[in-house]
């Protein structure tokens, strides 16, 4: 059941602020079949950063979709789901490609057929950010890919930075000037290494407008994932993708609720 990193190397041969409930709640859709998309980070028993799940917080949050009878599927697989697959269906993303997947995340999936998304920043596969938090290689990623369990996605190349000193509207600014040649350079690198292009984008703290949503479909990303709290609907664009954030503060009983679309 335990798979270290240094394990899975030799197989493999390689900004939002948490909300209570009751903020949650407001954004299911009576009526409609609402999908949780679920946002996660780095798991870790150090909080690297502010969005770091424990591990056994996180391998009980994936017991309990398992035995309640969820399926975590992939982005592709929600054109084709019907509506009662929809209401026991969940889409299971990372962002920032930590390599903390590989010790925690992906035996657990292996064992319950759970389908995931990691999102990776281009210029720090394989590399080391801040010291002591290494991130997926790309001989990790093939491997990942290979086993049609995991989708590798971009988190951009090399635009994971908040500018501090900036306003929204000029940060968002400064980020869609860049935007169109660190996609196209994540694009090259990515096709190289993989294949093919990828298919799913998430912007880097949720900062993104219409203009980024444009450049994004013109680098031939097909889903495209924000940082908004709400349930996402089959009906929806696919171009636009709400997802919840889930850390150390979403322990079981407010993550069982967010999942089962109820206050």
């Amino acid at each position: 059941m335990s798979l270290t990193r240094r394990e899975f190397l030799k197989l493999s041969g390689a900004v939002v602020v948490s909300l209570p409930f009751s903020e949650y709640a407001e954004y299911a859709v009576a009526g409609a079949v609402n999908i949780p998309v679920l946002m996660y980070h780095d798991i870790s028993y150090q909080r690297r950063e502010e969005e770091t799940i424990s591990p056994p917080l996180f391998a009980a949050q994936m017991e309990w979709l398992y035995d309640a009878g969820y399926r975590a599927v992939s982005f592709e697989e929600i054109d084709s789901l019907k509506a009662e697959d929809m209401r026991r269906a969940v889409i299971i993303t990372f962002d920032d490609g930590y390599a903390s997947f590989t010790d925690f995340a992906y035996p657990l999936f292996t064992e319950y057929g759970f389908k995931s998304t990691i999102n990776i920043i281009g210029r720090h596969a394989g590399g080391f950010v801040s010291g002591n938090d290494p991130r997926l290689s790309w001989d990790e990623c093939r491997f990942l890919a290979a086993s049609r369990m995991v989708e590798i996605g971009c988190h951009t190349y090399d635009l994971h930075a908040w500018h501090g000193n900036l306003s929204r509207a000029d940060a968002i600014a400064a980020f869609n000037k860049r935007l169109p040649q660190d996609l196209s350079a994540f694009q090259k690198v990515y096709t190289s290494e993989l294949g093919r292009p990828a298919k799913i984008l998430a912007w880097p703290y949720g900062r993104y407008d219409n203009t980024s949503i444009k450049i994004a479909k013109r680098a031939g990303f097909h889903y495209i994932l924000s940082s908004n709290h709400h349930y996402f609907e089959q009906s929806d664009s696919r171009l636009d993708v709400p997802r919840f954030t889930i850390d150390n503060d979403a322990p079981l009983p407010l993550f069982r609720k967010i999942v089962e679309r109820r206050p």
